[in-house]
């Protein structure tokens, strides 16, 4: 393996990949346009140009892309931009609404309610923005929502206030009605604020979007291992405007890992499939979710490992740090990471509900992102890479670092190497189940009596049982994919999801047990009655959910252990 590892480094070609780069560069590669599809028709050049075998794939997405926003207050018009999925507004007039509650955390339903009231009628403005928080707001009545962005400086970064999480079904088509909303610049909203507090404040919101069904290609290479098993490697070539760290570097270098790999294939124990997804921003993941609906049962039965790269080779970005479904230990990752940077992670960072991790019902047993960052005193903003420029149009070429670059491709390189050709999947199991164990107490103790989490707390104690058994078992390297994919891959949907395996959660925040701590400190005494109903309804499914799974995978580890 180790021969193997310094050919592909040796055969690594960075004039390849900034060839590419600076393709890209003279592309806004927006989901079904001329220039999005000028994207996949470069990568597909490129790919048989190295005879490396790939699918072109076609799907419709609801695909949304801001054209222009203002705000006039007094006369004057402010610039904004405007989300993805906004409603268009034309002139719409309004008082203008502070949600100084924004910036306070922990408030109890009854607090959000009273708060949420303020907005019928109203331009809201607010520091918070996403997809769950638009959707209260149009149902309280609110006119539009201005969100202001917390990066000091002129910078607007684009932002989307969807939910549904790919293409809707007929389940999420409610939730693709919107309303008008916005993001604005840090020192405009802080000048507003001024203004507004002598009293009330009269505001003209427009939004031009141009939001339509598109369709949209991508692409996706094969390169066959000796075995079934195959590792899922992607990233998203749509972009904001040339989108150079995001997320055309990290295209770059997929298309030049599918160049090596394949010059190497028969040497490869499992396969590498290499995905270039559209509607990462334009949509709301849209590429990734209809590429696990369109191809479920190969998925389920064969994907072991799904690494996605994005942000790479940015420049500033001179630490790592690694986000990860976590089953494959803190030391696997640190390891690498030590390597290519010197330091050693003091924790992973718990996967995100973003980054087209579309595959959680695919029970991919290993999910891992590295994330590229600037030293503490080096960070100019709180956005991802630490940059600025994030999602801006200022994210240009002069923002990729060369060394950087190299520095990425080659930890992404070796991570996918090892995953490929180890023997055994590396899942640190013990670790990882008393890392979960610790997680789901705590989740289970900040609980109110009401809310009765014992029937948890006891499958997943058998459930331990079984898993400190095949600990044992996988100490002997005696344990398959296939067995590994079911139960640690169920264990992570069951973990990080509130839905069933075939469709996907909604595009809001989530985390370890989010199932069961979004529960944390409700009572009825803090609570609307209907909704503290309702909460107890969803609690009992979630609960039936977390047990009948537990019990599943133990029955699973029975058979073998027979």
């Amino acid at each position: 393996m180790e021969q193997l590892k310094q050919q592909l480094f040796g055969e690594l070609d960075i004039p390849h990949i900034l060839e590419t780069v600076n393709h890209f560069n003279g592309l806004f590669r927006y989901s079904g346009t001329k220039q999005g599809e000028a994207a996949v028709s470069y990568i597909e050049k490129k790919l048989k140009e190295a005879e490396v075998p790939f699918e072109h794939c076609e799907y419709d997405g609801f695909f949304s892309i801001p054209k222009e926003a203002a705000l006039s207050v007094n006369g004057e018009e402010i610039r904004l931009v405007g989300d993805v999925y906004s409603a268009e507004a034309e002139s719409i007039t309004g008082e203008l609404c502070y949600d100084a509650a924004s910036l306070k955390k922990g408030l109890t339903e009854l607090e959000q309610a009273a708060r949420f009231a303020l907005f019928k009628d109203k331009l809201v403005l607010t520091w918070e923005g996403g997809g769950p928080f638009a959707r209260r707001a149009m149902e309280a009545g609110a006119l539009g929502v201005i969100h202001i962005c917390a990066t000091k400086g002129p910078y607007i970064h684009h932002s989307n206030i969807g939910v549904a999480w790919g293409t809707p079904g007929f389940d999420e088509e409610p939730y693709m009605r919107f309303l008008p909303s916005a993001g604005i610049a840090r020192a405009d909203a802080e000048n507003l604020i001024d203004m507004q507090k002598p009293g009330r404040l009269t505001a003209s919101l427009t939004i031009h979007m141009d939001t339509q069904i598109r369709r949209s290609s991508m692409v996706i290479a094969e390169i066959p291992g000796s075995l079934d098993s195959f590792i899922l490697v992607s990233g998203h070539y749509d972009s904001w405007y040339e989108g150079i760290t995001d997320n055309a570097i990290s295209d770059a270098i997929l298309l030049e890992y599918a160049r090596i790999f394949w010059k190497h294939r028969a040497r490869l124990r499992r396969g590498i499939r290499i995905a270039w997804w559209s509607g990462h921003s334009d949509g709301r993941f849209s590429g990734s979710a209809w590429y696990c609906d369109g191809h479920f049962s190969e998925l389920r039965a064969h994907c072991v490992a799904h690494i996605n790269l994005d942000l790479a080779g940015c420049k500033n970005a001179d630490q790592i740090a690694v986000r990860t479904a976590g089953t494959e230990g803190l030391a696997y990752t640190g390891r690498l990471i030590k390597k290519y940077t010197g330091k050693t992670p003091a924790a992973y960072i718990p996967m995100i509900r973003g980054a087209d991790q579309s595959f959680w019902g695919a029970y991919i047993p290993i999910t891992i992102m590295f994330k590229y960052e600037p030293l503490p005193e080096n960070r100019l903003s709180d956005c991802p890479s630490g940059g600025p420029w994030w999602h801006t149009p200022e994210d240009t070429i002069d923002k990729l670092d060369e060394k950087i670059l190299i520095r990425d491709a080659k930890i992404n390189l070796e991570l996918i190497l090892d995953l490929q050709g180890t023997a055994q999947l590396p899942i640190a199991l013990s670790e990882f189940t008393a890392d979960m164990s610790t997680r789901l107490s705590a989740a289970l103790d900040s609980l109110p009596e009401e809310f009765d989490g014992t029937e948890i707390r006891l499958t997943w104690q058998e459930l331990i049982k079984r898993l400190i058994w095949l600990a044992g078992h996988m100490a002997q390297n005696t344990c398959s994919d296939a067995d590994l994919k079911y139960i640690a891959g169920k264990l992570l949907h069951l973990i990080y999801c509130r839905r069933s395996p075939y469709v996907h959660d909604f595009g809001e925040t989530f985390g370890i047990f989010g199932s069961i701590k979004r529960f944390t400190g409700m009572t009825a005494e803090n609570t609307p009655k209907p909704h503290y109903t309702i909460a107890k309804t969803e609690f009992l499914r979630n609960k039936n959910r977390l047990c009948t799974g537990f019990r599943e995978i133990t029955h699973y580890i029975d058979k073998i252990q027979k």
